[in-house]
């Protein structure tokens, strides 16, 4: 074949158009773009190939064709993403990093923009139906002619094609591993508090002490306290940015932290104590004069032309023009002497934030790829000698850190929570969700604090509980809902967290929930039951009020969930129902309200829904045996009890003693309460 007629798996580049079968996917390719297999076969690869070496280059990607939605996540500024949907490819935003296309035969298209080598590429849309791949380096002394800059794969089923296409991705890209590959940090499944929302800067160790004795008092205590941004040592340079002069706390925090840290442990029970710093030491770096011995280099900040498209400004616009910088030579040194001082103070992690600032101070270092590989490379060298792992990545979505995370697992996926933002909730949630269908592949996902006593406490929460993922709050003292902590934390400190991370549902997955009358859908799982969040995120710009959604639900939602017929538990409602594995029920919900759902396969007459007071009642239960006659349950915790039976139980007992239960024959609801706090063995017999 001619190398512009070119067969790779189920794609075709032919005459300058990409197949898929019959279908065209891009039309008008030039002959700078070739097709390179995929060993995994699941989709092929594009090589671009331009005219002269640069450190940034715009290469045409042809038209899309056959589309009629897509979505796509795309950096708005370095740290973050947000989440679009559109019809055509002129709409796909400057720095996107995730394009999922769906085509009018129901089949869909997966883009995804790559790192290679020193290079990192981005889609945009051009025109009315074109796009361009953007790859840079971020410094101008790092060039290429050709790179592999895109993985394209198709697939009729979304979520097997992101889950197989990212293995092909990162064994392209070769520098990072997969979600499942690594370890989870130690505190993932315990209940924690951290300062920011609650303090801000103005976090010291007395306030500290006020709030987790806060906690203590609602009987809802964290064990795990991230001291978030105002405890550092920093001043202001004469050039008017703040940076770190010293690994020890400042005078907030008498005795350095090692008191606080004491104090939290001993007096409040909290297991793991983790601090905030930035990438670079702080958020425009390191004083080198305070701190001699590492290289301290002042650069001035220079985004990448993607990054001030959207905010022109961005060079200057946060903490300064000018940072301190640390060379990647004397990173490794630096990390592992402020985590040792942090260890000794009885530190037990980290969460680590600015990490995309290294985009606009990497040039004459190797550039933008070069340098936060060598910075997380010493970075998660270091928490895993001094703190086992225990790192949160923030502020760090850029495709760089995300393709390249060798050992570290757990990132946030959005911005903050903004409490007095009222647009920006359901936004929250649809962002968090979307960039966890395909970067949840690659890490873990962290959807952000949240606050239980605000007025979206109970919407957060229960996206939380949808999202898989971490759970921790920014209360302030006296300012908590613990009717709403306890939907989420166990009476001593664990959360019931779903099995992965939370994604749309196929019947909003090319929509936008928060511009569109669509309801936003989360699904997950907990091994054989589903779980379903359903949210109304539509809002005006100015976050006022939208009319009710119309919608349905059904057991198809949930991906992966197996069985034909299914008990479905609503938990606000408090309905119990049976649904066929086609069939749905309708939904409505009015303005920025939520319903949480448990799905189950009926099998034996019996299907356990588990706790109801908690928002993922069947996540606490932690083994099923059934042996037609009897269902043998282990439970994590006490409380009200659910299951749909289609018979009257004979008896039912819990931990070795009988226990009442009540039993509606027409609606076939069997509850009854597992006493106390601990883990129960629930036996039921027919």
């Amino acid at each position: 074949m001619p190398e512009s007629d070119v067969e790779v798996g189920a794609l075709r580049l032919h005459e300058g158009g990409l197949y898929a079968g019959d279908a065209v996917l891009l039309s008008g390719l030039g002959g700078a773009v070739t097709l390179r297999p995929d060993p995994h076969g699941v989709g092929a690869f594009l090589h671009f190939q331009a005219a002269e070496p640069l450190s940034r280059h715009v290469f045409a990607s042809g038209r899309l064709e056959s589309a009629v939605r897509f979505t796509a996540c795309h950096r708005y500024e370095p740290f973050w993403m947000k989440a679009v949907a559109g019809v055509r490819a002129g709409e796909v935003p400057v720095e996107t990093q995730f394009l999922l296309v769906e085509l009018a035969s129901g089949d869909c298209v997966l883009f995804a923009p790559l790192v290679d080598g020193a290079f990192r590429a981005a889609l945009q849309g051009t025109g009315e139906d074109g796009l361009e791949l953007v790859a840079e380096s971020g410094d101008p002394a790092v060039v290429t002619d050709a790179l592999v800059g895109l993985f394209v794969a198709t697939g009729s089923n979304p979520y097997a094609l992101m889950e197989a296409g990212a293995v092909s991705v990162q064994a392209q890209i070769g520098v990072g591993r997969l979600r499942r590959e690594k370890p989870l940090p130690d505190f993932m499944d315990q209940f924690g508090w951290c300062t920011w929302d609650a303090f801000y800067q103005d976090v010291s160790q007395e306030k500290v002490r006020e709030g987790l004795e806060s906690f203590a008092r609602g009987g809802v205590t964290p064990k795990v306290l991230i001291l978030d941004d105002g405890w550092q040592s920093q001043h202001r340079m004469p050039t008017g940015e703040q940076r770190l002069t010293a690994f020890a706390a400042n005078e907030k925090f008498p005795g350095d932290l090692a008191p606080t840290v004491t104090m939290a442990k001993q007096d409040f029970g909290v297991e793991t104590f983790l601090v905030w710093h930035a990438l670079h030491g702080y958020w425009a770096g390191v004083d080198g004069d305070a701190l001699p011995g590492y290289g301290v280099r002042a650069l001035a900040r220079n985004y990448s032309p993607g990054i001030l498209h959207h905010v022109p400004e961005f060079n200057v616009k946060y903490w300064g023009a000018i940072v301190g910088v640390v060379p990647p030579e004397h990173v490794y040194r630096f990390y592992q002497d402020y985590h040792r001082h942090l260890r000794r103070q009885g530190v037990d992690g980290v969460k680590v934030d600015n990490q995309g600032a290294v985009e606009g101070a990497a040039y004459g270092m190797g550039g933008r790829v070069t340098v936060m590989q060598q910075y997380h490379e010493a970075l998660e060298g270091s928490v895993h000698t001094h703190f086992r792992g225990n790192l949160i990545n923030c502020m760090s979505c850029a495709s760089e850190m995300l393709y390249g995370a060798l050992n570290s697992n757990l990132t946030r996926t959005s911005t903050d929570f903004w409490p007095n933002r009222p647009e920006s909730h359901g936004q929250h949630l649809y962002v968090n969700a979307q960039v966890s269908a395909w970067f949840g592949e690659f890490v873990q996902p962290d959807w952000d604090m949240f606050q239980s006593g605000h007025v979206m406490g109970p919407y957060h929460a229960a996206g939380r509980a949808a999202g898989g993922c971490p759970v921790y709050v920014s209360d302030k003292p006296d300012a908590h809902n613990f009717d709403v902590l306890r939907k989420l934390v166990l009476p001593e400190g664990s959360i019931l967290r779903a099995d992965l991370p939370g994604r749309p549902t196929r019947d909003c997955l090319f929509h936008d929930p928060t511009r569109e009358a669509v309801l936003l859908k989360i699904f997950n799982r907990n091994g054989a039951a589903g779980l379903l969040g359903v949210f109304h995120a539509r809002t005006e710009a100015d976050g006022g009020e939208t009319p009710p959604i119309n919608g349905t639900i059904g057991p198809a939602d949930v991906e992966g969930l197996e069985g034909e017929s299914f008990a479905v538990y609503a938990h606000h409602a408090q309905t119990l129902a049976v649904l066929g594995r086609a069939e749905r029920a309708p939904v409505t919900l009015p303005f920025l309200a939520c319903e949480v759902y448990t799905l189950v396969p009926i099998a034996n007459g019996f299907a356990p829904i588990g706790l109801t007071e908690k928002f993922n009642s069947a996540g606490a239960i932690l083994d099923h045996l059934d042996d037609g006659d009897a269902h043998e349950i282990l439970v994590q915790s006490g409380g009200p009890f659910l299951a749909w039976s289609e018979t009257r139980p004979s008896l039912i007992y819990v931990n070795d003693a009988p226990v009442e239960f009540a039993f509606d024959a027409e609606t076939h609801k069997l509850e009854f309460t597992v006493p106390g706090d601990d883990p129960g063995e629930i036996w039921i017999e027919f």
